[in-house]
């Protein structure tokens, strides 16, 4: 048999009782619900307070007949029981100075009437096998380092696109937020240099677009050059994107009176391009064969035509402005 659950406490002060129990005395504000993490059914709650509170009575009758203090007054002062006794009955039912016990029979009646008053709950084990003396089981004195949260990045809006910013508020930079993963196809893909299905050639414009919506560097570099990724492979003399006819868009026109545009699929070949025979939107997918980058020509959603939607985790984001020259 061990301490009911609520006798255990750093507040609870244990002292010993006849037939070789032990008991612990817990301040009441310090008594937990019976049923902490609402586990229980209404039914089950009921019971379980119902039996709670007939041991909290047995342990009241029991430490009324077997608490006792044999401790004179001369032998107070060197006792060190005696002043474990002080000490909790200052913390914890606020008498101290003149009021305070002299000897053991003060502490017997002043335990005893706290009791009583159900200012403190007894718990006794009554099958007790450790040490006999008075004491308190005191809370660990040191807690191990939390470790700080990591700081947030918090994005503002700069020209339609989101941009990190500083602790002030300020741009740290002008680089669009872009998701991981459409950077990271962006880079590995070179399927965008082929044909589409709807039999365009864009000679490089896709890589340009690609480039510019998913956040790429289009600007020179130190020696006034374009990156190599701007450059149209299409032809073994390489030519320039600035120098590079406008692309002009004619959708084949379908037979037939009445027709349906069919929906560009959400699901493609890894690093593959799309083109929808009757928007003529072109998509392109990720490594996981699901969208990455939408370019539109048939509609304006406030950015102009054409314009770009990038896609995050199976979610199509706001239109972006790009221009394929």
């Amino acid at each position: 048999m061990s301490l009911p659950e609520w006798g255990h406490s750093y507040n609870a002060l244990f002292v010993p009782l006849t037939s070789d129990w032990q008991c612990s005395l817990v301040p009441a504000r310090e008594m937990e619900d019976v049923d902490r993490g609402w586990k229980l059914s209404y039914e089950e709650r009921l019971k379980a307070c119902k039996v709670r509170e007939a041991q909290i009575e047995q342990d009241q009758r029991d430490f009324d007949r077997r608490f006792r203090v044999s401790i004179s007054r001369r032998a107070a002062r060197a006792c060190g029981d005696f002043s474990a006794y002080i000490a909790f009955i200052s913390e914890h039912l606020g008498i101290s100075g003149l009021s305070a016990p002299v000897d053991g029979e003060g502490v017997t009646r002043v335990l005893r009437d706290a009791v009583r008053a159900g200012r403190l709950m007894p718990a006794i084990d009554r099958a007790w096998r450790g040490s006999r003396r008075v004491g308190r089981s005191y809370a660990p004195q040191s807690w191990p380092k939390r470790a700080p949260d990591p700081k947030p990045i918090v994005y503002g809006v700069l020209n339609g696109e989101f941009v990190p910013l500083d602790d002030y508020g300020r741009t740290i930079d002008r680089t669009p937020y872009v998701p991981i993963k459409a950077r990271t196809v962006a880079a590995a893909s070179n399927a965008s240099s082929s044909g589409t299905d709807g039999g365009f050639e864009w000679l490089g414009t896709e890589e340009a677009a690609a480039s510019a919506v998913l956040g790429g560097n289009a600007a020179a570099d130190d020696g006034g050059a374009l990156d190599d990724e701007l450059v149209s492979d299409a032809d073994d003399d390489s030519m320039l994107l600035g120098d590079a006819q406008a692309f002009d868009y004619r959708p084949d026109v379908p037979d037939g009176v009445a027709f349906d545009i069919a929906k560009t699929p959400n699901e493609g070949d890894p690093g593959t391009w799309y083109t929808n025979p009757g928007s003529g939107q072109m998509r392109m997918y990720g490594y996981d064969g699901l969208p990455v980058v939408d370019f539109d020509f048939d509609h304006d959603h406030g950015q102009g035509i054409p314009h770009a939607h990038n896609w995050d985790d199976g979610v199509r984001g706001p239109g972006v402005s790009f221009s394929p020259l």
